[in-house]
């Protein structure tokens, strides 16, 4: 057989694209499963291929599975390399690292070897924060929570106690692949076990309100953010998927709380929510500090950069004013979380460029003080009691979850249309980019 020197260089190039194609890949899978949407790892990967002179690639995102396509502009042959998602975790200190890394690429592009060293290194690297201060994190989460809804010193303690359990019990769980929806089942059913030692502890404390502050903790890492975003982003797909996931957590959730409030009421221990905490000036103080806690908390646990924490703490304490004004100006739960989101957001995109960390990882953490708990057990216990007005407030919770979500989006998507950037990548897609570096301005075209 004759071997060419077109034949050759037809090899070559091949091989170069199936290099290409995999590392752009292995970049997109990173940052999907830290908590990016499928829009970012779309926009990530025809940027990558572009830095790297490959033209006309087609990618293509599920909820398992990434895809990219390339035709070969020698032979016009196809080269198709796919790559299954694996079990998606929050870890927004990967997210950033890889976020910066593919940045710097389609800026500047790099061999494709040491590339591949640089993600290896980000993804083998160790935890930002060891595993029991991110328990710990998962449980200031719990204790402010607490704190937000009116709890006492007793309930306080009890929730942090609450949240640690449910943390470690689920890892462990997670540790032996128990799935996700019978690990969520356990953890809803030990807030209302935690409630029934409260009670005998101290009579006078209200045990309800540890229940709703392991629903806040088990709510803040549940993918509602990503599934609003890329169905609002065109990617009905993946968006449906997400909020299927959503809503088995949820189901779990529900299941576990209900499950173990019947078990309890037959010992006569019933599970009650007094009035909604009446919100006065003498208690905003102590709201904005609670409001910090829970996010300082929950950056510990998703590994948030530490060079961000300052943000997300004023942006956390503004999050929960502008819903406590939104609320006392007549604007209802739904969109006065809507309101705070907006507002949150519009900040957001600028302490972004500040602090070097994608909009997504500020905004979702600053947003975790309005996780809608107290909405949710109400519309359990009325359900629990044959009431069907529960189910309008399962609703409402929904709605909330749904109006922080899309406030937040649409406050990038304003700042990305009247600050830029014009650049063609950003053309392709319907919503705004969250997880990538975006620099603002009419001429930033090189950058996504």
């Amino acid at each position: 057989m004759t071997f060419s020197k077109t034949t050759a260089i037809t090899l070559d190039h091949s091989g170069y694209t199936r290099a290409v194609l995999d590392l752009t890949m292995r970049l997109a899978e990173v940052i999907f499963t830290a908590g990016a949407g499928a829009e970012d790892a779309t926009a990530a990967m025809i940027g990558l291929t572009r830095a790297y002179g490959l033209k006309g690639t087609d990618a293509n995102i599920t909820h398992t599975t990434i895809t990219l396509t390339q035709e070969d502009a020698v032979t016009h042959e196809s080269v198709i390399r796919s790559r299954n998602v694996k079990y998606r975790t929050l870890d927004y200190s990967k997210l950033t690292a890889t976020s910066e890394l593919i940045a710097d690429i389609i800026e500047k592009p790099i061999e494709v070897a040491e590339a591949r060293k640089m993600l290896a290194t980000i993804v083998s690297s160790k935890p930002q924060v060891p595993r029991q201060w991110r328990r710990i994190g998962w449980s200031l989460v719990g204790a402010g929570a607490a704190v937000l809804i009116g709890a006492g010193p007793t309930v306080i303690i009890a929730a942090f106690i609450a949240t640690w359990i449910i943390d470690w019990v689920t890892s462990a769980l997670d540790h032996r692949q128990v799935p996700l929806f019978y690990q969520t089942v356990v953890g809803g059913a030990i807030g209302p076990l935690v409630a029934a030692l409260v009670r005998v502890i101290d009579p006078t404390a209200n045990p309800s309100l540890v229940v709703v502050a392991a629903i806040i903790m088990l709510l803040a890492g549940v993918t509602t953010f990503g599934a609003v975003h890329d169905t609002l982003s065109g990617f009905y797909l993946t968006g449906t998927a997400r909020l299927v996931e959503a809503l088995l957590i949820t189901a779990g959730l529900v299941t576990g709380v209900s499950g173990s409030a019947l078990f309890l009421a037959r010992f006569g221990l019933t599970l009650e929510i007094d009035s909604n905490p009446i919100v006065t000036l003498a208690v905003l103080p102590i709201l904005l500090v609670a409001a910090v806690v829970i996010v300082i908390g929950f950056a510990l646990a998703v590994q948030v950069p530490w060079r961000a924490i300052w943000v997300i703490c004023v942006l956390g304490a503004l999050a929960e004013f502008l819903f406590v004004a939104a609320m006392a100006g007549g604007f209802g739960l739904v969109w006065g979380s809507a309101a705070s989101a907006l507002g949150v957001g519009l900040l957001a995109a600028m302490a972004a460029r500040m602090v070097r960390t994608p909009p997504l990882v500020i905004m979702v953490t600053a947003l975790v003080p309005l996780v809608p708990g107290l909405t949710l057990f109400r519309g359990l216990l009325k359900l629990s009691e044959g009431d069907i007005n529960g189910l309008l407030s399962l609703l409402t919770a929904a709605g909330i979850a749904m109006a922080l979500a899309a406030g937040a989006l649409l406050s990038q998507y304003v700042v990305q249309i009247v600050w830029g950037p014009a650049r063609r990548l950003q053309r392709r897609f319907v919503g705004p980019l969250m997880a990538l570096p975006v620099r603002l301005g009419r001429d930033a075209t090189k950058r996504i």
